[in-house]
């Protein structure tokens, strides 16, 4: 500065630094001597931590995906051992012995992964051996149409055994993950001596940089830290709301974006899992936890509901007769029918083949009735479009029984499938009640 006050060419670029500019000279000056002590330690970080964590993150990555793709051949395994229990259908079989030739696959994948841990050898000589039990139980099912024979419920049993083996292996990652964090905190401990050491005499420089971290800043990051705790403790329905500076809105509006993104896909897994990959429907697993609910909730509130088992006729002759592949597009029209049929508060399911199901809240006998009989002649009235422009009929028979908390049936479920089993019986096409 000279005589007059004027501070020169320097001063005026000194003091119109930006923000940013003043934070990077100043984080420069912390972390001078930081820099001048990290050539000491940089070999230590990278032979005891760097190296390791890659080595069980990408172990970790890998095991993950074999992992994902023998839960999901086991869950084909499943679904096609009991359809060909079903209906004795040749073409299950080979769809799982394709099923079959993944997960050996996968396993000799994860044998070769995970060679190099030797904690994992009995975790997966387990599922070895379990997978064993599950081709022979396999092996032992036939085609049993109408209902479960021993053999299929002991694969049944067998499968959900097998599933929870698969996931030891998960367990087993996760204790080589918690044994390279102790690993990795001894080394941090070492770390930590060094970084002390810089640590002050970063002080005496970091001083200088200080007084320019405003409010704005320091309540920004507050704001950060706060959503990252709030995503961390499971609340995932509030967003971040930073406008300055800059940066660190860029930061909260990226951060805000991927939540949306984890919830719309948890959302869309969620209702994968519950739905009818064929008909779109809810499935059996949906249907069973709806039917204990509803129970519950009769029993609480003291209100009935009614339970309608529905039934294609002659669905087996139809697929004799017009292949597969109409009868699933038949199947996916009847089931829209159904859908459509149904009250704001009424759902409808797949419960296994050609039979579908429904649930009624608060509906007594004569009105569950009213609804089965305009649902029954709607189908009927259908003309059905197959795949080759065919044009065919369909008609159904219904099932129907009330749950009353007063009356307390023995079993729902089994009583609207006798009235099921009696319209069949007196000719189809047609509803009955449980007497």
């Amino acid at each position: 500065m000279d005589k007059s006050g004027d501070p020169g060419l320097f001063g005026r670029w000194f003091r119109g630094l930006s923000l940013r500019a003043w934070l990077i000279v100043g984080f420069m000056m912390a972390l001078l001597p930081v820099a001048l002590l990290s050539a000491f330690w940089y070999l230590d970080y990278r032979d005891q931590l760097r190296e390791p964590f890659r080595q069980v993150l990408h172990t970790q990555h890998k095991v993950s995906l074999a992992l994902e793709r023998i839960q999901g051949n086991l869950w084909d395994i499943a679904t096609d051992v009991n359809d060909f229990a079903q209906t004795g259908d040749e073409s299950y079989r080979d769809r799982f012995e394709t099923a079959e030739r993944d997960i050996a696959a996968n396993l000799c994948d994860l044998e070769m992964i995970t060679e190099t841990y030797p904690s994992f050898d009995p975790v997966l000589e387990g599922v070895r051996q379990q997978w064993t039990l599950l081709l022979e139980a396999a092996s032992n099912v036939s085609p049993l149409p109408g209902g479960a024979d021993q053999p299929l419920m002991r694969f049944e049993s067998v499968i959900g055994e097998t599933g929870k083996r698969v996931e030891s292996i998960a367990e087993s990652m996760r204790l080589l993950n918690e044994e390279s964090h102790r690993q990795a905190l001894e080394t941090m401990e070492r770390l930590d001596r060094f970084a002390a050491i810089a640590g002050v005499l970063a002080l005496v420089f970091s001083g200088i940089g200080i007084f320019i971290i405003d409010q704005a800043l320091i309540r920004s990051t507050d704001k950060l830290v706060e959503g990252a705790m709030l995503v961390a403790g499971g609340t995932r329905n509030r967003e971040i709301e930073v406008q300055v500076p800059p940066e660190l809105a860029s930061v909260a509006q990226a951060f805000n974006t991927m939540l949306k993104q984890i919830n719309q896909q948890e959302d869309a897994l969620s209702a994968a899992a519950r739905a009818d990959g064929l008909t779109g429907l809810y499935n059996r697993r949906e249907f069973d936890r709806a039917l204990d609910e509803a129970i519950a909730v009769s029993k609480e509130s003291g209100e009935p509901f009614s339970l309608l088992m529905i039934d294609v006729d002659h669905f087996k002759q139809f697929n004799d007769t017009h292949g597969h592949l109409a009868g699933d597009d038949a199947l996916r029209q009847v089931a829209d029918t159904i859908e459509l049929s149904a009250r704001e508060n009424d759902r409808a399911y797949r419960y296994g083949g050609e039979e579908f199901a429904m649930i009624l809240p608060g509906l007594r006998t004569y009105e569950a009735t009213a609804i089965a009989e305009r649902l029954c002649n709607t189908i009927a009235a259908q003309t059905l479009i197959l795949p080759d422009g065919q044009k065919q009929t369909l008609t159904v028979s219904i099932g129907i029984s009330v749950f009353s908390p007063r009356v307390s049936p023995p079993n729902i479920i089994e009583l609207a499938d006798r009235a099921l089993y009696a319209a069949k019986m007196e000719g189809r096409n047609q509803v009955k009640v449980t007497g």
